[in-house]
């Protein structure tokens, strides 16, 4: 069944010579990518088999933010361009039930500039921001905050803390100079249901 379900995939992503009916998406806008056709209420009952996201367009590393939620992905495109997903319903006794494949065109519909004009007079090349999203006892647990991050494209590092004469390990998110991408950074977290507290960095 792994060979059939990646040949699939592989004929879908490469050899296609129709170009897929693409939804429009937003840059900087998540979206929650769900099976259109497969009922999923007793989703404990199946294993829900994601695909990275492909994407196609300009050459840079971190085209977009993804996280899997078992029977549900969400996606934030940070960049104009193509992307297609495949998701691969299986039993638990890894017999596949149920196979759809989701394109997507992300525009960039000009939101991002609006804001940096609202922001411009508050920004300052000496100023630099960060955003943390927990303070934890012991480094173990900052590692897999830091890990988390990293694998859904965030630029996550840890540093320590002592207070009271206790350790703490801070999990912070990117070393920005630009106010406006560092709050655009932030929202996209807040959407991912994490906690954040934007500051700068002294």
């Amino acid at each position: 069944m792994n060979f059939l379900r990646f040949f699939l995939i592989f004929i879908f992503f490469f050899c296609c010579n129709t170009e897929p009916i693409r939804k429009e998406i937003v840059v900087g806008k998540t979206i929650k990518i769900e099976p259109s056709n497969f009922d999923t209420k007793l989703n404990n009952n199946y294993n829900f088999l994601w695909s990275k996201p492909k994407f196609s367009g300009e050459n840079i590393d971190k085209p977009m933010i993804f996280k899997i939620e078992n029977n549900k992905m969400l996606l934030t495109p940070l960049i104009e361009g193509n992307f297609d997903i495949s998701l691969t319903v299986e039993s638990l006794n890894n017999t596949d039930l149920y196979q759809e494949f989701f394109s997507f065109q992300a525009i960039d519909k000009g939101i991002k500039n609006s804001k940096q004009t609202v922001f411009s007079n508050n920004n300052s090349t000496t100023k630099r921001y960060t955003i943390q999203i927990a303070s934890v006892p012991t480094l173990d647990e900052a590692k897999e905050y830091q890990k988390k991050l990293r694998n859904n494209g965030f630029d996550a590092y840890t540093e320590s803390l002592t207070l009271k004469d206790k350790q703490f390990w801070r999990i912070r998110v990117g070393n920005f100079t630009d106010y406006n991408k560092a709050k655009e950074i932030e929202k996209l977290l807040i959407e991912l249901k994490y906690d954040t507290w934007f500051t700068n960095i002294k």
